[in-house]
C-alpha cells in the first residue's frame, strides 16, 4: 500500500457546509474541478491510495443542538462525499478516510459564528457518544458501506494528542485512557458491523501503540517524523514490535528530513511495513514536499 495524504482542499471544510462554505464543500463546482485536476495527476503517476481527513475538527459535516450534542449529518455531507468517491473512482483510487482529527478534542473557538474545535465533551459524554455513532456514524456508514473505492476508515488521527498520559492536554481538554480505547473499540465495531471496510486508527508514532492494542483494528497505522526517531525509530523492524496485525506507516515527510522519501520508503519495504503514505500532498506545512502539478 503505497500512497499519499491528500489531506484536504480546505481543512474542515472539504465535506459539508458553514458560515465559510454555506453551500457545501467539494461538490461545488469550483471545488470538483480542482479535485479532477488533483485526482487526474495522482493518476497519472500511479499514485493508488489516498488518505483523506473527514470531519477534522467538528467544523462542517455534523449538525449539531446548542448544547453541541450531535443531530445527522448535514445537508451537505452526502452530496460532497458522492462528489468525492466518483472522481475517485474515474482515476482508480482507493480512499482512507480520516474521520476526526485530534484538534477535534482542542479548545473551543468561534470565528464567524463557526464553533471549531472543542468537541471533547461528545466522547466524554455517554449520551453525546451515543448519539454521535447512532445519528451520525452509523447512517454514514450505513449509505457507503458498500463502496468499492473506500479502503478504510481511520477513526482518529493522531489521539495522543488528546490522551491522558500521552501527550494529551497540549491544546484542550484531555481524554482518559480508557475512554479513548472505548471509543475506538465501539466506532471500529460499528464499521465491521455496517460497512465491508477496514478500520484503523492514524498514530502519531509508535510509542502509541499499547492505546489501540485488542481495540478490534484491521492494521494498526504509526506516523514517523524526524522529531520521532528516539522515541520510536524508523529502522526497527515491525516484528519487534509484536503486533497481531500489520503495519502502515500512514504519514513520513517529504520535505526538511535528514532522510528523502526514497530512503524512507525503503525502510519500510526492509523493516516489514504493509506501506506507507506520503505526507502530504496539499498541506502547507515544513513536512509537506510533493508538488501536485509534477
Amino acid at each position: 500500500m503505497e500512497g499519499v495524504n491528500l489531506p484536504w482542499l480546505r481543512y474542515g471544510n472539504d465535506f459539508g457546509a458553514n458560515a465559510w462554505s454555506a453551500e457545501g464543500g467539494v461538490s461545488r463546482p469550483q471545488e470538483r474541478e480542482k479535485l479532477r485536476r488533483v485526482f487526474k495527476g495522482l493518476q497519472e503517476r500511479g499514485v493508488r491510495t489516498l488518505r483523506w481527513f473527514l470531519f477534522c475538527d467538528g467544523r462542517a459535516g455534523i449538525r449539531f443542538t446548542p448544547a453541541g450534542t450531535p443531530v445527522g449529518p448535514d445537508t451537505f455531507l452526502f452530496a460532497d462525499l458522492d462528489t468525492a468517491l466518483e472522481i475517485a473512482s474515474a482515476c482508480r483510487l482507493k480512499i482512507i478516510f480520516v474521520l476526526f482529527d485530534y484538534l477535534w478534542f482542542a479548545k473551543a473557538l468561534m470565528i464567524k459564528g463557526v464553533q471549531v474545535r472543542g468537541r471533547s465533551g461528545i466522547i466524554n459524554g455517554a449520551y453525546k457518544q451515543w448519539a454521535l455513532q447512532r445519528r451520525v456514524l452509523r447512517p454514514l456508514f450505513e449509505h457507503y458501506g458498500s463502496s468499492n473505492v473506500i479502503l478504510a476508515w481511520d477513526i482518529i488521527n493522531e489521539p495522543e494528542w488528546a490522551t491522558r498520559g500521552f501527550g494529551g492536554g497540549i491544546s484542550g481538554n484531555a481524554i482518559t485512557f480508557l475512554t479513548m480505547r472505548r471509543f475506538i473499540k465501539s466506532t471500529a465495531r460499528l464499521i465491521h458491523r455496517y460497512t465491508g471496510h477496514l478500520a484503523t486508527v492514524g498514530l502519531g508514532n509508535a510509542a502509541g501503540l499499547t492505546l489501540v492494542r485488542d481495540c478490534g483494528l484491521d492494521f494498526y497505522q504509526v506516523h514517523w517524523y524526524d522529531r520521532w526517531e528516539a522515541t520510536a525509530p524508523l529502522d526497527r523492524p515491525v516484528a519487534a514490535l509484536d503486533l497481531d496485525r500489520p503495519l502502515l506507516l500512514g504519514e513520513f515527510p517529504t520535505k526538511n528530513s535528514t532522510r528523502p522519501a526514497s530512503a524512507i520508503v525503503s525502510a519500510c519495504k526492509k523493516n516489514g511495513y504493509c506501506g506507507a503514505l506520503a505526507w502530504s500532498l496539499l498541506a502547507t506545512d515544513r513536512s509537506s514536499g510533493i508538488d501536485p502539478d509534477n
